[in-house]
């Protein structure tokens, strides 16, 4: 008798064991599809980054930007599942905005281009005098981003992830530049559409509170115009294009190429689809 009550509890402990195991397998299983909306602080590096006020830009020593922010819309899709990991595709909607503004005002280089004296930026020579009066600035560059992203878990339900992605980034860089000097009439100098290619690099950490949804913070480093860039003139007053090619025919300060960079902090709500 005794063993068969021994025999019986043995094979309800074991049953225990099977369905405890299914419940947790089932549990465990990662997300097919990934949507995450995030916005996020900017910061300027390399010469997009104003070294000496919004004055560089005038200067072509950089863009004269102090700070910024940004959204984006980040689909990911899994491709590969094991224990721990998982490889993922995923293509994101970006937008980033950086502005600066300034308690002082530029008198852009003198000369005489084509027979016409102080012609406007970016034509002339010299360096631009800083005056009393107000300035101002904004970049605006939507994006598109193709990337491959390794997902790591690091609890047994799988609900946390440390994430490091990779991508091919193509952004289209405009703005415009604005100021006053004091005693006359604002002015601005816009930038036309420029399309720039480059590369994008993240680190985040994603937690789900649900099945379906969870939230993420992270950071990512860009470099929106790491090629493709060109130095052209332009058709009309008061237009440029960004100018991040060397081109001193153009003008005689133009002689370097000029890369821009930034870092993003971002967060925000993920929600996840399926299961693989």
């Amino acid at each position: 008798m005794r063993k068969h009550i021994l025999l019986i509890l043995l094979l309800i402990f074991i049953s225990s064991i099977s369905y405890s195991q299914q419940v947790l397998t089932s549990a465990n299983k990662k997300p097919l599809i990934t949507i995450e909306t995030s916005g996020s602080f900017e910061l300027p590096l390399m010469d997009l980054a104003a070294k000496n006020g919004i004055g560089g830009f005038w200067n072509f020593t950089d863009y004269g930007a102090s700070t910024g922010f940004g959204t984006a819309l980040n689909v990911k899709f899994a491709v590969y599942t094991a224990k721990k990991i998982q490889l993922r595709n995923y293509v994101t909607f970006g937008y980033s905005q950086f502005v600066n503004d300034e308690a002082s005002a530029y008198i852009t280089p003198g000369g005489t281009v084509n027979g016409q004296a102080n012609p406007p930026y970016p034509y002339g020579s010299g360096t631009p005098i800083k005056t009393s009066g107000v300035s101002n600035m904004r970049l605006n560059m939507p994006s598109l981003a193709l990337g491959i992203e390794l997902g790591v878990y690091t609890d047994m339900r799988n609900r946390s992830s440390f994430n490091f992605g990779f991508d091919y980034l193509f952004t289209v860089i405009t703005g415009r530049y604005y100021q006053t000097i004091n005693g006359s009439q604002e002015t601005f100098t816009t930038l036309r559409s420029n399309l720039r290619n480059g590369v994008g690099l993240n680190a985040s950490y994603s937690l789900k509170f649900s099945e379906v949804v969870g939230f993420h913070v992270g950071t990512r480093f860009v470099l929106p115009n790491l090629i493709g860039k060109s130095a052209e003139m332009t058709d009309g007053d008061a237009y440029a294009y960004i100018l991040d090619k060397a081109n001193t025919t153009l003008n005689p300060n133009l002689s370097s190429n000029r890369t821009m960079a930034y870092f993003k902090f971002f967060g925000g709500l993920s929600i996840f689809i399926g299961k693989m």
